[in-house]
C-alpha cells in the first residue's frame, strides 16, 4: 500500500469512513424513562434493536454512553490496553455495592498487585475447606427446617455464617439477631445500588454498618492476631499492603474483606435461581437426578449463562478502538452487557433455551480458563484482569447447594409465584422459592 492509500485509510478511520463505522445513536427522552426501567436486564438489548446495530450510543439529557455486547467485544473489553475502570463506576453504585477504593476501582500494578490477595484465597485447598464448611452448614440448616420455608432466606443466611467462619471471623460471638441483620445488609449493599432514593439511602445505611464491623473486625485483627489462621481473608487483608509495603488504611481492609463477603452472600440470589430451575417445572429436576455426577457442573454453568445475575460492567475507553466494525472513541463511557453476552445468539446456540447438557466437556475452561463468551461473572484473565475472584466459590457453593436439594432431602413444593421480574436488581422468583421439606424421605 503506497502512502497516500495508507493515509486515506486513516483519515477514514477516523473520520468513520466506509471501514469502520459510527456508532448510531438514540436519544431517550424524559417521559420514556419509566418504560425503558421496566425492561431491566433486556433495556441494552431493546437499545441495540432501535438501532439495528450490535453497538448503540444513548444519550439522556447531557450523558451518554455507549453499549456493547459479546465475545469480541468482551476480549477487547477487558484489555487494559483500551479501556479503564477508573472513574467509571458510577458514585452510587460505589456507595453501596462496591465501596471506596476497592479492587474493583484499581488498574495497572495497583490492581495487579490488590487482586493477588483475592486469587492467593482461591487455593484447592481452601476451596476444600469452603465446600466442606458450606455442606455442614446446609445440612444443619436444612435439617431445622419444619413447614413451609423460604430457599432464599436459609440461603443468605448459611452463605453468610460459612463465609465468615471460612474467613476467620468468629461468627459465634453474635447472637442470631446480630448474624441475620448483618447477613441482610449483605444483599441490601446490592440491591439498592440501581434502585429508588428511599432504598439506595438504606444502602448507604447499611454499608456503612457493615463496614463498620468490618473495621473493627481489622483492628482486632492487627491487635490480637489467631495464630495458624494467617490465610484466612480476615487476616491476610488485616496484613494487606499498597505497592510501597504499608498496611492498607483500616477503611480500605474493611472494604476488602467485604469484598468477600458480600459477593458470597450475592449467592443468595442464584441459589433462589437454582430453586426454579430445579422446581418451577420438574424436567430439569428429573434429568438432573438420573445423571446427577455427570450433569452437575454443566448445569450450574448453563444456570450461570441462562439466569440474570450481574446486569452490565462499565469502562472508560483509553484509546479508540474498534468493536463490531464500530469506532468507539477514546474516553467514551462504555458499558458491557453481560446478560445480552450471554445469550448472544452469534456465539450460543438457542441462547434462550435452558440447556443443562450445552456445557458438558466444557465446564472447566469457563471458569479455569481465559473466557469471553460465557461472562456471568467476568472475563478474561483471574489475575490480570477485572474478573471475579470469587468464581470458585460460586462453583463449590452452587455444587454444595444441587447435591442437596437433588440427593439429600425431597420437597414437595406449594404453589407460589415464581415468576422472575427483569426489571428488578438483583433478581429472583417473586416467592423467594417456598418449599417444604419432606421428613419421610430424607436420604441417610
Amino acid at each position: 500500500m503506497n502512502m497516500k492509500n495508507m493515509n486515506k485509510k486513516v483519515l477514514e478511520f477516523y473520520k468513520g469512513g466506509p471501514s469502520v463505522k459510527q456508532v448510531p445513536e438514540t436519544k431517550i427522552k424524559l417521559t420514556e424513562i419509566k418504560d425503558l426501567i421496566h425492561q431491566g436486564y433486556q433495556l441494552l438489548g431493546e437499545l441495540r434493536e432501535d438501532v439495528n446495530a450490535p453497538v448503540v450510543k444513548a444519550k439522556f439529557l447531557n450523558q451518554a454512553i455507549i453499549a456493547i455486547y459479546g465475545e469480541e467485544a468482551a476480549r477487547i473489553f477487558y484489555d487494559a490496553k483500551n479501556f479503564t475502570r477508573e472513574g467509571a463506576m458510577p458514585k452510587p453504585v460505589l456507595k453501596t455495592l462496591f465501596g471506596e477504593d476497592g479492587v474493583q476501582t484499581l488498574e495497572g500494578k495497583e490492581h495487579h498487585h490488590r487482586k493477588h490477595y483475592f486469587m492467593d484465597l482461591m487455593s484447592p485447598e481452601r476451596m476444600d475447606d469452603y465446600h466442606i464448611l458450606l455442606d455442614k452448614n446446609l445440612t444443619e440448616a436444612l435439617d431445622k427446617q419444619d413447614g413451609e420455608f423460604e430457599l432464599f432466606d436459609l440461603s443468605n443466611q448459611v452463605l453468610f455464617n460459612t463465609i465468615c467462619e471460612w474467613s476467620g471471623i468468629h461468627v459465634e460471638r453474635y447472637d442470631s439477631e446480630t448474624l441475620e441483620k448483618l447477613a441482610r445488609n449483605q444483599i441490601s449493599m446490592i440491591s439498592s445500588a440501581i434502585t429508588s432514593p428511599t432504598d439506595h439511602l438504606k444502602g448507604i445505611t447499611d454499608r456503612k454498618h457493615s463496614e463498620k464491623w468490618a473495621k473493627d473486625l481489622i483492628k482486632e485483627a492487627r491487635e490480637h492476631p489467631d495464630p495458624g489462621k494467617e490465610n484466612h481473608a480476615l487476616y491476610v487483608f488485616a496484613n494487606a499492603t499498597d505497592l510501597d509495603g504499608k498496611l492498607l488504611p483500616v477503611d480500605v481492609a474493611a472494604v476488602e474483606l467485604l469484598n468477600i463477603i458480600r459477593p458470597t452472600v450475592a449467592l443468595t440470589v442464584w441459589m433462589t435461581l437454582m430453586g426454579h430451575a430445579l422446581f418451577a417445572q420438574k424436567s430439569i429436576y428429573e434429568e438432573l437426578k438420573a445423571d446427577f455426577d455427570n450433569l452437575q457442573d454443566p448445569f450450574i454453568q448453563e444456570m450461570r449463562r441462562y439466569y440474570p445475575f450481574f446486569p452490565m460492567l462499565p469502562a472508560n475507553a483509553v484509546r479508540d478502538v474498534e468493536i463490531d466494525g464500530y469506532k468507539i472513541p477514546k474516553d467514551s463511557w462504555v458499558v458491557l452487557d453481560v446478560y445480552g453476552t450471554n445469550h448472544d445468539e452469534r456465539t450460543i446456540d438457542s441462547p434462550d433455551a435452558f440447556d443443562m447438557k450445552r456445557y458438558i466437556g466444557k465446564t472447566k475452561d469457563i471458569s479455569y480458563e481465559e473466557q469471553y463468551e460465557m461472562i456471568a461473572q467476568g472475563g478474561g484473565k483471574f489475575r490480570e484482569m477485572h474478573r471475579c475472584a470469587g468464581e470458585w466459590i460460586t462453583l463449590h457453593s452452587m455444587r454444595v447447594f444441587a447435591d442437596q436439594l437433588v440427593n439429600k432431602y425431597e420437597f414437595t413444593v406449594p404453589e407460589q409465584d415464581w415468576t422472575i421480574p427483569m426489571d428488578q436488581f438483583p433478581t429472583y422468583p417473586n416467592s423467594k422459592a417456598l418449599l417444604i421439606k419432606d421428613t419421610s424421605c430424607i436420604q441417610a
